[in-house]
């Protein structure tokens, strides 16, 4: 199984729970980066109203990937618009599996979950699993046991 982790961090977090989840996965990782550096209140309006933000070039094609990792941070309960540009840039994923992680100061992870999700199964893919994190727990390098419980529930469906 060919997986791969397409993360989106702004201030490490994510990526640090997105680079452990990668190595437990044996994924190949890709980062989303911003093409552009508005402020964050510029960043937190356009998550609000669904809008995207520009991205420099990245994978998105699905072609040669099995099970695809979207992780992000959770802003104002939603992805942010540089997670939003690549999901709907993305190609070739109708029918693989993908799965969702977001990171978040506290609340949220629902909705910025469905968010995502709706996007993808758009698109004609299967959902699988979801997980989130808290930015304590990362800070504290205490988020493994979630982690691993994530990859239990994405390889457990993949046999099931």
């Amino acid at each position: 199984m060919k997986y791969l982790v397409v993360y989106y961090s702004w201030k490490g977090h994510t990526g640090k729970v997105a680079s452990a989840l990668a190595q437990k996965l044996g994924a190949e990782i890709v980062k989303i980066e911003a093409a552009d550096n508005p402020g964050f209140f510029v960043r937190l309006v356009k998550a609000v109203f669904g809008m995207k933000g520009p991205i420099a070039p990245v994978k998105s094609s699905m072609k040669d990937v099995d099970h695809l990792i979207v992780a992000c941070p959770v802003w104002a309960h939603r992805i942010p618009p540089y997670v939003r540009t690549y999901l709907e840039q993305l190609s070739d994923g109708a029918g693989k599996p993908f799965s969702v992680l977001v990171e978040m100061g506290g609340t949220g992870a629902e909705k910025a979950i469905g968010c995502a999700r709706e996007l993808l199964e758009r698109k004609g893919m299967k959902f699988v699993a979801s997980a989130s994190t808290i930015e304590r727990e990362v800070e504290n390098n205490t988020f493994g046991e979630k982690i691993d419980r994530f990859v239990q529930e994405i390889r457990g469906r993949e046999t099931a």
